[in-house]
């Protein structure tokens, strides 16, 4: 597609970086914004986006380095960035891992919450609908554009453009290096209609929440249920495939997410249960219905 925002000799804005950052512009924004509307700190919130963006770059490139790292490398080494150690910190060239990113965004949140003494899981919530979904969706545009988590070789060719095939075209793109004029699935364009499907059914959910962290839980295991699928139709192997490239480094982390996810959202559950149950009933006011003058029910005879 365009790899490049701009580029020119001296100065470049490559796609997918360009991207990353308006996916953090843009949830934190929304996020800022929607907080008053639900008694949160918009100071706080910053926080929680300033923390997030950079936690997630680390958390994301450190997952890359240490899970798929050893899969670039050349004979007689374990890892490409032992052989070539100076490209750790040149995240321009590309390499994060989105659950790495949501592990080390997620661990950066815990931590500033619980050391502000701040409601975790009011927060979480919050952020779990109105900068997780956002994030993905921004994420996945970068890739498109940069030509990244391409699709398998699509069958269709002649109809269904963007959605059922895409052809790359751009030999400074992944995609368009290793399979000019192919068409493939649009995988990245699925995972964008994700984003928007989870973005609609944590604010439906939000609007019926019954316990806090509901959301969250929710946002993390409909990304979870989502990536496990889409996986399937996957082309780049170099992001780690196993048992004959039956299941992807990210479908085992799907299920780990799915699972974890699921246990802590059925014991929230109930915890709020058992805390309603354990709450005392609200005593009822007396009716007063005597009449001025008239003697007072004895309300004990019924």
């Amino acid at each position: 597609m365009r790899p490049f925002i701009y580029y020119s000799p001296e100065f470049a804005i490559p796609s997918f970086a360009f991207m990353l950052m308006m996916a953090s512009l843009v949830a934190t924004t929304v996020s800022y914004k929607m907080a008053p509307s639900r008694g949160l700190s918009q100071v706080a919130v910053l926080d929680l986006g300033i923390i997030g963006t950079i936690m997630a770059v680390v958390g994301g490139r450190l997952f890359h380095i240490f899970v798929e790292g050893p899969i670039y490398a050349s004979p007689g080494y374990s890892n490409y960035y032992w052989e070539h150690p100076t490209h750790l910190w040149q995240i321009w060239r590309g390499g994060f891992v989105s659950y790495g990113a949501f592990l080390g965004l997620g661990l950066g949140w815990i931590v500033y919450l619980r050391w502000r003494k701040l409601d975790t899981w009011a927060y979480l919530d919050h952020v779990g609908l109105f900068a997780g979904p956002f994030i993905d969706f921004f994420t996945r545009l970068g890739c498109l554009l940069a030509g990244c988590c391409y699709g398998l070789k699509s069958p269709f060719h002649d109809h269904g453009k963007y959605l059922l095939y895409m052809v790359f075209n751009n030999r400074s793109s992944d995609a368009g290096y290793k399979f000019p004029g192919v068409p493939l699935w649009p995988t990245q364009i699925y995972s964008m209609i994700a984003a928007v499907l989870i973005f609609l059914i944590c604010y439906w959910i939000e609007r019926h929440r019954k316990f806090k962290g509901q959301v969250m839980m929710s946002f993390l295991m409909l990304y979870a249920f989502f990536r496990f699928w889409i996986e399937f139709l996957r082309g780049d192997m170099d992001r780690g495939v196993y048992f004959r490239n039956t299941i992807s480094t990210a479908q085992i982390m799907s299920i780990l997410f799915f699972v974890s996810c699921a246990v802590i959202y059925q014991i929230l559950k109930r915890k709020n249960a058992a805390a309603a149950g354990a709450a005392p009933a609200r005593p009822q006011a007396e009716e007063k219905t005597s009449l001025p003058g008239s003697a007072p029910r004895d309300e004990s005879a019924h």
